[in-house]
Order: C-alpha cells, then sequence, then structure tokens
C-alpha cells in the first residue's frame, strides 16, 4: 500500500487535531494486512498496539476519525481524515478493539487535551532545511486516560520511526521508550 497523501498544511492538521476536543469515544476499529492464517484481536494486556495500517475512532457525536500513516509532510507521518479508513483502504482486516483491556476504559471518555509531537528530518546538504513532520498525536482523556497514536513500528525490543505502521501508546513511559515521544 501506498502512503496516504492528503493535502493540508500544518495549521490545517493542527485544527483538524483540536476539533477532536470535548469529543466522546464510543468505538475503535482497528485495520491490519488480511494475512492468510494471522489474526490477532488486540485483547492482551499490551501497554501498545501496532498496527500495520490505522485506526478509526467512532464518537459519540457521529463523527469517525481515521488515523494512518500518511505523506502530507514528509513519509512517513500521522495522517487525520475526517472520514473512517475504509475510504482509503480496501482488503483488509477491521478488528472492533473497543472491548479490549486497553480500549474498553476509555470507552465514552472524552478528550480534554490534544497535542501534536512534530518530529523533523533533514535532507542531506548543507543549505536544507529540516522538514517537520506529525510523528504522533497525544489525546488526553477525562479521568486521566491516554492515549498516543505515532507513526513507529516496534518489533521486540527496537523500534522505528516514520514508519509505514501505526503504533497506539496508553502511557507516556512507553510512548517515551519507544521514541513516539520527545522527551
Amino acid at each position: 500500500m501506498r502512503a496516504l497523501s492528503i493535502t493540508m498544511n500544518k495549521s490545517e492538521y493542527e485544527e483538524l487535531v483540536e476539533s477532536l476536543i470535548g469529543e466522546e469515544i464510543q468505538k475503535v476499529e482497528y485495520f491490519e494486512i488480511n494475512y492468510e492464517g494471522y489474526e490477532t484481536d488486540f485483547f492482551g494486556s499490551e501497554c501498545f498496539d501496532s498496527l500495520d495500517y490505522g485506526a478509526n475512532l467512532h464518537m459519540v457525536s457521529g463523527q469517525v476519525f481515521g488515523f494512518i500513516w500518511g505523506d502530507e509532510f514528509f513519509q512517513y507521518g500521522v495522517s487525520i481524515l475526517r472520514a473512517p479508513l475504509q475510504s482509503e483502504v480496501s482488503e483488509c482486516r477491521e478488528i472492533d478493539v473497543s472491548k479490549s483491556n486497553n480500549w474498553k476504559p476509555l470507552i465514552g471518555m472524552a478528550i480534554t487535551n490534544t497535542q501534536i509531537d512534530w518530529g523533523w528530518v533533514k535532507e542531506s546538504g548543507l543549505f536544507k532545511k529540516k522538514i517537520y513532520y506529525p510523528q504522533s498525536i497525544v489525546f488526553n482523556l477525562e479521568g486521566g486516560g491516554l492515549v498516543i497514536i505515532s507513526a513507529l513500528e516496534v518489533q521486540d525490543s527496537t523500534h522505528f520511526g516514520m514508519a509505514d505502521n501505526i503504533t497506539v501508546f496508553f502511557d507516556e513511559s512507553n510512548a517515551v521508550k519507544y521514541g513516539a515521544l520527545n522527551a
């Protein structure tokens, strides 16, 4: 699959992320490659969930926000859609994770604050500028809940940023440990 390419500038991106403040999470879906003979339901008790494609957050208001890796700033950062991912991806496995150990306590909670963690890269060359891209989006929820969606891949004890993968963290310490947040 190619990176999702959305036309959006930095201020439009920030406004879209901020528009989630006050929204209550009703349902969460994950999107995975439909590997033959391999399935996970994400119902374990890991401190993060690692996804091939991304996630939909369904809100009580009826809005659906899709999160996937994309390249509107630099390949790969976190892309956000004001639409379900089904509008952009096909032939993948959809998993409702609303009742998983990580998501169940967060369903029905409102987003109280958002933050974008901007990473940067610099192309080779003496006078090249830094290019900033959204590495992670942080959502603070009522009751102290935390969700961090990052364009990051975790494999065993290593991690790779700017990845064609989305990792969802539920605590700050692991997000920092794996490079989803600038410490």
